[in-house]
């Protein structure tokens, strides 16, 4: 069944909305996650930090301890961007908000086994593991920006841990660091686009 004839019905607002009117809905109300890609710089940027001011033996621990403070972080640049971190109502929402958490807790496992048995793979675990979500949220948000930021991330973060072992630890949060640094530089641009090009066709 083709997703644009599916009508899903907004508790929100009472009525069933297409899969086109979701995205508006959310693009409006989230602003298409930015807070929580704010978040994720932060936490990277935090990374890079530890890593060159922090014994190697230690630095996997402030690695893992960052992790529980992304989300509440995310929260808090989501109020100062005006932006709704849940959009309650919007299924589209409830969607990547479920995908996220069954990243999170499914990944969660792997994550503490690397770091306790295999601490010098931490890296590449949490740049990979933590956008994996990505690619439903293009989907969702209607845009490619998330999928190719992940895949692009994915692929090089890889190999610079297989090809380059000796710098591995600098370079993956580099990596990571200016993807989020051009998701946060491109969402406002691309959402900005995005909606004007829906309403005209609207």
């Amino acid at each position: 069944m083709r997703a644009l004839g599916i009508l899903v019905k907004s508790s929100s607002y009472g009525d069933k909305m297409d899969l086109v009117s979701l995205q508006i809905d959310l693009a409006q109300r989230s602003k298409w996650n930015i807070g929580y890609f704010l978040s994720g710089l932060v936490f990277w940027i935090y990374v890079l930090i530890t890593f060159l001011n922090v014994p190697v033996d230690k630095a996997p621990t402030y690695w893992l301890v960052g992790t529980f403070f992304i989300f509440p972080i995310a929260i808090l640049f989501s109020k100062l961007c005006n932006a709704d971190p849940f959009t309650k109502g919007n299924k589209l929402a409830d969607l990547v908000g479920f995908t996220h958490m069954s990243v999170i807790s499914m990944s969660m496992p792997i994550i503490l086994v690397i770091y306790f048995k295999y601490p010098e793979a931490l890296l590449l675990t949490m740049a990979i593991a933590y956008c994996i979500d990505f690619y439903v949220m293009s989907w969702a948000f209607g845009s490619r920006i998330f999928g190719a930021s992940a895949g692009i991330r994915v692929f090089l973060s890889s190999a610079a841990w297989l090809f380059l072992p000796e710098y591995r630890d600098l370079l993956i949060p580099v990596i990571v660091l200016v993807s989020y640094s051009l998701l946060v530089i491109f969402i406002p641009i691309k959402r900005n686009a995005w909606l004007k090009s829906r309403k005209k066709k609207a």
